[in-house]
């Protein structure tokens, strides 16, 4: 009886562990043949067909507001502030009398070296006679020669005194001058330093109040040694064509998202490279006529750096980046994906300008390439207009 029941409970968990088997068998074999299934059929992607056109660069760059030209005036002699002749942060003309600085110690030293240029003058009338009648005398030989040189050296020395005496009259005059402070241009002066009565004199911390013209504005940016060179070659061209010396229009963008609506151009460029940054200092100019920009307001400036003939436009959201690399998904001739390392130059709106790794005529997945591997079948539909590459009216380069 013993032997009995030890075979029947031998028995059980041996056909058990067989009905496990042969169910995962069947599992393995049915999905081998879901997955066969699968890889063969395609995947739905959106694609576009890349094409070749000219393309502005448009660079879009931030910086701030200045003045084309800003003037502090100081003070050049010192003394006590007696009048303030003008409205803080009202618009000036230039010589308009805006700081008189007391007189009075001024017109002392003027009066006093004009008597003493007065006074020499009179002494030199005389020695110049004296030396006029020994000059005869001596002749005559009624005086020595040692006498006659004795009232010739007397005349050049009063003389010398006479120009010193002028020179120095001419220092007061110019002082008295400088008592009155005007304004060496128009534009809008801000608030005064000092008030009626303060001591004020040359040196530091002497600045009696800053004008700004408001005829124009500037901003100063950077640009890209990338952006610079496209830009140079541009400028190059243009002149070799005769193409006046303004080429690069600029646009302004003010901080409350206002495109400001009057254009303006690139006047100035630094001598270099700044080698920290890579970037080259360039300085836009824009018209001002009603004043309304003042310095100081934060700013984007739109430039056009160039044109790039017969670009390559890729969208960005065919873009991948794998640790740095970029690659797009194409669509071979028979209808699978596959995988291209690209080198993209300027971000054109929402496309990139291709360099390397793509042509014109070449269709790209901008949709669906996070399914695909190289050698997946794939059922191509084309792009929406809207989700086209941009057009060359809309381009931006990057900074």
């Amino acid at each position: 009886m013993t032997k009995r029941l030890s075979s029947a409970h031998t028995f059980r968990p041996v056909l058990l562990l067989a009905l496990v088997l042969l169910a995962a068998l069947a599992a393995v074999g049915c999905g081998k043949g879901d997955d066969s299934g699968q890889d063969s059929k395609p995947v739905p992607v959106i694609t576009t067909v890349l094409e070749a056109k000219a393309v502005p660069l448009v660079g879009e760059f931030t910086g701030r507001t200045d003045s084309e030209s800003t003037v502090e005036l100081q003070a050049r002699i010192s003394g006590f502030l007696k009048k303030i002749n003008f409205v803080e942060g009202s618009l000036v003309k230039a010589g308009d009398l805006l700081f008189i600085i007391d007189p009075v110690e001024q017109q002392n030293t003027l009066a006093r070296t004009s008597a003493d240029v007065a006074r020499d003058k009179a002494q030199l009338d005389y020695a110049r006679k004296e030396r006029a009648r020994f000059e005869t005398l001596v002749k005559q030989g009624a005086v020595s020669q040692q006498e006659y040189d004795a009232k010739l050296t007397n005349e050049r020395q009063l003389a010398a005194s006479v120009s010193a005496a002028a020179a120095t009259a001419n220092e007061a005059r110019t002082n008295l001058g400088y008592t009155k402070v005007v304004a060496p241009q128009a534009g809008r002066i801000g608030k005064s330093n000092f008030k009626v009565g303060d001591l004020v004199g040359p040196g530091q911390n002497s600045v009696l109040a800053t004008i700004s013209s408001t005829e124009r504005f500037t901003v100063t940016f950077n640009i890209s040694e990338r952006d610079y060179l496209v830009s140079a070659k541009e400028a190059a061209e243009a002149k070799a064509k005769g193409l006046p010396p303004r080429l690069f229009v600029a646009s302004v963008v003010l901080a409350d998202g206002d495109v400001y609506p009057h254009d303006g151009y690139l006047d100035m460029a630094d001598r270099a490279i700044d080698p920290t940054t890579g970037t080259l200092p360039v300085r836009a100019v824009f018209p001002n006529p009603d004043g309304l920009i003042k310095p100081g307001l934060f700013a984007k400036v739109r430039v056009n750096l160039g044109t790039v003939d017969n670009a390559t436009l890729v969208p960005e959201q065919a873009v991948s980046d794998v640790q740095g690399e970029k690659f797009v998904f194409a669509v071979t001739k028979d209808g699978k994906a596959e995988s291209r390392p690209v080198t993209l130059g300027s971000r054109v709106d929402t496309a990139y300008i291709v360099q390397k790794g793509l042509a014109p005529g070449d269709t790209v997945i901008v949709d669906g390439w996070q399914k695909v591997r190289t050698g997946t079948p794939v059922a191509a539909a084309p792009a929406a207009p809207a989700a086209q590459a941009p057009t060359a009216a809309t381009a931006n380069a990057t900074k």
